[in-house]
């Protein structure tokens, strides 16, 4: 009996011994990413803060999915390898500040499951290319999968057993650290993924202390900064350059924490805000989006209209920017209080990795409360005219005024190169918080319309087609895409080769008075037998602009000018007069556009795709449909050499369009309204040079090329 109840006893310490015992948050802090400091700050922080708001809009977020047992809630339009990071480090946060049942249960359950995933599911959706062999190369659903489960260990480690903690640690070494590494070591061009597989590396290396991995991580860190414009551009489009800065920022974010790096550098992703901040067009509601206030920005390359930077990276910058870049890092300080707050709004939170738009999450919580005072683009002496290495180039009537103008034109040499369209010398063109002349957009690449997205005839610039003969056909002659900037290894580790650029040159960008003027020639980008495709646009005050071309070839072209109108809510009331203009209305706002070629025709209205935002999957409702663009088209009509050729652009409120006219007298444009008492004359002289004139204030400009060839503004 004794043996038997010795037994009993025995057996019943084994089962003990085998139930998972998981303390209550026992630590007040995590290592890494939720220290000792963050963790008092956040627990007595004012409950009427601004830091407070983003937390409770993040806790109700938490519940919500925590009520679904699985990463795939019925809101998510993304699969799970999307949202994960997201997810899982949003949940952490809560559970490391208030730490329920609820919560912990949801977290331990889906750290664990994607821990027990097979490798394959680690390399991201099948059509990354793995299939199952070999040493895997790590994909960016990989680095998204390492840098959040290593995140939700580091915060919250007492949630899972010890024996839990070694199993999440072992996949994080070998499903997600070595694959990411091994992308590092085998990528060979400048692009947003070095970035993110950079971060999941990095991140997974500091939280397990792999001293081998974070010293990678320091002799990488220049170059994962080399992928950026000295001026905070970057060369694949705004959108990309938001996703590869946030990789850099969880990366430096590790090494920082780790104590791995004392004094160190921002520069120069941080001053991605100066573009982000010119950029922004304004909030506003949008159809079928439920967010009520979203933003929209510039779009060029691969980029979503609805745009803003993610809040984690601005409070990033705001907080350890201050001593370097002081202005950049107020400016992030109010492009996130001007984009983020109130930040209850509802939001598809599971779509911010991928591009469709971004959000806060934790490090929003942690760091706020250290950031800068924000500083306004006014307060920070930000002129109305800025051109970017990037490509990117924006006119302002003035800050909070009435038009923006965003043009596409010639970048210089590129640190990194991708995700290109044909938009060199496009432009956008808003007025009165509406977007008329807009770009495309872009959406799921997998799409057979994503010819369409990137070509020069979707975009607001000009097309050229060689005609045929009896035995050659015609062919139309678009703009060439990006060449990569090679890596190279120096002593064991990478660097890179001298960026490089496609060609195109800029030719005048000033701004005096009233009057900004913006000039390049994209010839190369379209090649021979085109010579010169020389564009100036001149917006003179808020409502009126001359678009000057001038455009030669070594052997007779038919030119395209293609004008693609906003029809994304169908709001668009739109009329033509041919062969020389047409009109559109849409808000508070209006445009009327007349070309002056000799021969042509007007081509269209013809039903073309304007997309909100990329998706990585198709058929979602950020993407656009045949009629959400309207596309005007004037062609020419007989083959030419050479021929300069001015369009004259209005933009004023509805009622007041009518209120311009427009006329051609020999080399002369005038844009004139009685209404509001302006009258604009554009002379054109037989040496090319542009005199332009406001005749009721007696404004007098001349652009005039100097003795060494260059434009300039008198």
């Amino acid at each position: 009996m004794k043996n038997i109840y010795l037994l009993l006893t025995a057996l019943f310490m084994l089962y003990l011994c085998a139930i998972p015992v998981i303390a209550q948050n026992s630590r007040t802090g995590g290592r890494l990413f939720l220290n000792e400091t963050e963790y008092k700050l956040l627990k007595d922080i004012d409950k009427t803060s601004q830091v407070a708001e983003l937390f409770q809009a993040i806790k109700l977020r938490v519940n919500q999915r925590a009520l679904t047992p699985n990463l795939t809630d019925p809101s998510a339009t993304t699969e799970w390898w999307h949202h994960t990071s997201e997810y899982l480090t949003d949940a952490a946060l809560v559970y490391a500040l208030e730490p329920s049942d609820k919560v912990g249960s949801w977290l331990r359950s889906n750290v664990l499951s994607i821990v027990r995933r097979p490798l394959a599911d680690w390399a991201g959706p099948r059509f990354r290319g793995y299939g199952g062999g070999g040493n895997m190369v790590g994909g960016l659903e990989t680095a998204h999968l390492t840098w959040g489960i290593a995140i939700s260990l580091d915060m919250v480690p007492d949630l899972f057993t010890l024996s839990e903690q070694e199993e999440i640690k072992a996949a994080l070494r070998e499903k997600g650290m070595l694959p990411c590494r091994r992308y590092l070591e085998h990528s060979d061009f400048f692009h947003n993924w070095n970035c993110i597989l950079f971060a999941g590396m990095s991140v997974a290396a500091a939280v397990l202390e792999e001293k081998e991995y974070l010293q990678y991580a320091m002799n990488y860190l220049p170059v994962a900064l080399d992928h950026f414009q000295p001026d905070g551009s970057y060369g694949e489009s705004l959108q990309y350059a938001n996703y590869a800065a946030y990789g850099i920022m969880l990366g430096h974010e590790a090494l920082i924490r780790s104590n791995r790096i004392g004094k160190t550098t921002l520069n120069p992703y941080a001053r991605l805000v100066d573009w982000a901040s010119y950029a922004h067009f304004y909030r506003k509601p949008l159809a079928r989006w439920p967010l009520a206030n979203l933003s929209r920005s510039a779009n060029f390359g691969d980029c979503a209209s609805v745009f803003r930077p993610s809040g984690d990276l601005l409070v990033h910058i705001s907080a350890r920017a201050k001593d370097e870049l002081p202005a950049q890092a107020g400016m992030a300080r109010w492009l996130f209080d001007s984009l983020y707050f109130p930040a209850n709004e509802p939001v598809p939170h599971d779509l911010a990795s991928f591009g469709m738009i971004n959000d806060f999450g934790f490090l929003s919580v942690m760091m706020l409360a250290d950031a800068a005072k924000p500083i306004s683009p006014v307060q920070a002496g930000y002129s109305e005219l800025k051109t970017f290495s990037g490509g990117d180039a924006f006119l302002r009537d003035a800050w909070g005024g009435k038009t923006i103008l965003a043009a596409r034109i010639p970048a210089e040499a590129r640190h990194a190169s991708a995700h290109l369209h044909g938009d060199v010398n496009s432009f956008m063109l808003e007025h009165n918080g509406e977007r008329l002349l807009v770009d495309p957009g872009h959406t799921c690449y997998r799409n057979i319309t994503r010819a369409l997205d990137v070509s020069a005839a979707s975009h607001n610039t000009c097309t050229f087609e060689v005609p045929g003969t009896a035995s050659v056909p015609a062919r139309v002659l678009d703009q060439r895409g990006g060449i990569n900037r090679p890596m190279k290894l120096v002593n064991g580790k990478k660097t890179g080769e001298a960026p490089v650029s496609i060609g195109g040159k800029r030719l005048l960008d000033t701004h005096k008075g009233t009057l900004s003027v913006l000039a390049s020639d994209a010839a190369d980008l379209y090649g021979a037998p085109l010579q010169s495709y020389a564009r100036f646009i001149l917006l003179c005050g808020s409502n009126a602009l001359f678009v000057v071309d001038c455009i030669k070839s070594s052997e007779p072209l038919r030119t395209t000018w293609n004008w693609l109108l906003n029809n994304r809510d169908s709001n668009l009331d739109y009329q033509f007069s041919r062969p020389s203009n047409f009109s559109a209305i849409r808000g508070n706002a209006g445009i009327k556009i007349t070309n002056y070629a000799s021969k042509k025709s007007l081509d269209g209205p013809m039903y073309a795709l304007v997309h909100d935002a990329y998706h990585i999957l198709p058929n979602q409702f950020s993407e656009g449909t045949p009629g959400t663009g309207i596309m005007m088209r004037f062609k020419e009509t007989v083959p030419q050499t050479n021929r300069l050729v001015v369009h004259t652009i209005i933009v004023d409120t509805p009622s007041a369009l009518d209120s311009w006219n427009s006329r051609q007298e020999g080399n002369a444009y005038t844009l004139e309204s009685k209404d509001r008492g302006e009258e604009w004359v554009l002379q054109i002289a037989e040496d090319g040079s542009l005199t332009v004139s406001e005749t009721n204030s007696k404004q007098n400009y001349k652009i005039v090329q100097d003795k060494n060839q260059k434009w300039c503004l008198k």
